[in-house]
């Protein structure tokens, strides 16, 4: 990844004036059918049936990423997401760079604009995000985002009556966190280079490619290694072991996949499609800020809740991430098409594609999990339904024939643990209710945050 430096001055007119035309500017790239249609079902139930409410969480079907955006934090989140579609981000890729984009705006904002200002607002969440898009995306034109920020700067600066002192303290505010942001990231280990003569010796069991790409090499094998925020390591929160190879249980998953498979509903399919958010999408991660910002909108958050409620969201879904890869690095577990072919339908193919990495547990099913268990400490009113939307997507791996049943249901439980203890570290006794004018601790800190005498374990 490039090293693109934050800045936090200068703003040259000559240059201000170049930039601004590029600034005007936005990626619209299109994303379909990003929301999901919501299930009562469990996910003990091989069946769906599509429930659709008021309380629902979901999006309208054909939600775009520039849709449900009226703070200026929603904005920079749109823009990252058209970002990650059309530079086509794997999901921890996605996890990553929604973590360090809100991270800054939430402490760009406590510190600038603690009584919610909007003029405020936008310049701390400008000066914080401008930079750090610029650095996460090095392709486009360079210094387009600070532009984009610039722009917002310069109409409030300009506007009568306005007090100048308060609006350099939040620009400051917002550059300080660029900066601080982009530094975490350049040491996140997130360019670590796997050598392949890691990959373990083969053995039954074992993932391996799967057709009909048979692709060798597995996705970002090092993630586990990558910075955690709230999390000690990728490690510290993990799944029991999977369901033993060979096993009567074992081989009895595999037959559930193939039967779900050859009786696949129209219902079920779709639920799998709707959920198949791989690269060239916003991901599941994604989808769960869309649905923040759909339950935003309705409560009518000011800038510094919406903040923080995506900052956590998105802290929580990174490392869910994270402790995802950690158990499929360690255990190199098998995807269903490799069992079925080997012993029940030699020609089978399942529904969706089978990713490119081991299988247990499902990524889908604990970021999902953690998502659900942040927002519904948010919006409690909405906690069944955001409930049913983890289920949903924990289930939809096994409609798509390419996850077991234990890879979706420790998964989801894996997240839920994951939410939990994001959510206790940050708020400690202050949890009920999080959305109080109490101030979180900078989750931005030149320390390593990940020491700090508080963050002991919570399940």
């Amino acid at each position: 990844m490039a090293n693109h430096s934050a800045r936090a001055s200068g703003r040259g007119d000559g240059a201000l004036r170049a930039f601004l035309i590029v600034g005007t500017l936005v990626s619209s790239a299109a994303m379909a059918d990003t929301g999901a249609a919501q299930s009562a079902v469990k996910p003990s139930e091989p069946s769906v049936t599509a429930q659709a409410s008021a309380e629902d969480a979901a999006l309208p079907a054909g939600l775009t990423t520039t849709a449900v955006c009226a703070s200026p934090v929603c904005r920079w989140n749109s823009r990252a997401l058209d970002l990650c579609v059309k530079y086509r981000r794997n999901p921890l890729r996605i996890a990553r760079a929604l973590a360090l984009l809100h991270a800054a705006m939430a402490d760009a904002l406590a510190a600038a604009a603690p009584d919610a200002d909007p003029d405020l607002s936008v310049v701390a969440a400008g000066a914080a995000a401008g930079p750090v898009l610029d650095h996460l995306f090095p392709l486009e034109t360079p210094g387009r985002f600070q532009a984009m920020a610039w722009a917002d700067d310069a109409r409030i600066s300009a506007s009568p009556g306005t007090d100048q002192s308060p609006t350099n303290r939040a620009r400051e505010a917002g550059a300080a966190a660029a900066q601080q942001t982009i530094a975490r990231a350049l040491r996140d280990g997130s360019d670590l280079v796997w050598d392949p003569g890691q990959r373990p010796a083969p053995v039954p069991g074992a993932w391996r490619a799967t057709p009909p790409l048979y692709a060798y090499d597995p996705l970002e094998p090092l993630a586990a290694r990558w910075t955690t925020w709230v999390l000690r390591d990728a490690g510290e929160l993990q799944p029991p072991p999977p369901v033993a190879y060979d096993s009567p249980a074992y081989w009895a998953e595999t037959a559930e996949v193939l039967a779900v498979a050859r009786a696949l509903t129209p219902a079920q399919a779709r639920v799998a499609d709707d959920w198949n958010l791989g690269q060239g999408s916003v991901t599941p991660a994604g989808v769960w800020n869309l649905k923040a910002r759909a339950l935003m909108q309705k409560q009518g958050l000011n800038p510094i809740q919406s903040a923080r409620v995506l900052a956590v969201l998105n802290l929580a879904m990174a490392d869910a991430t994270l402790a995802s890869w950690r158990a499929k690095f360690t255990y190199w577990t098998q995807r269903p098409v490799t069992a079925i072919h080997e012993r029940l339908a030699p020609d089978w193919l399942p529904h969706l594609l089978t990713p490119a990495f081991p299988g247990y547990v499902s990524t889908h099913a604990v970021v999902s999990g953690a998502a659900a268990a942040v927002l519904a400490a948010y919006f409690p009113e909405s906690a069944a339904a955001l409930q049913a939307a983890a289920d949903e997507a924990a289930l939809s791996r096994l409609y798509g024939g390419i996850h077991f049943r234990s890879d979706n249901e420790e998964g989801l439980r894996l997240g839920q643990r994951v939410g939990r203890l994001v959510l206790g570290r940050l708020y400690g006794d202050r949890l009920a209710p999080p959305l109080a004018r109490q101030a979180l601790a900078p989750l931005l800190s030149p320390a390593d945050q990940r020491q700090h005498p508080s963050r002991t374990p919570v399940d």
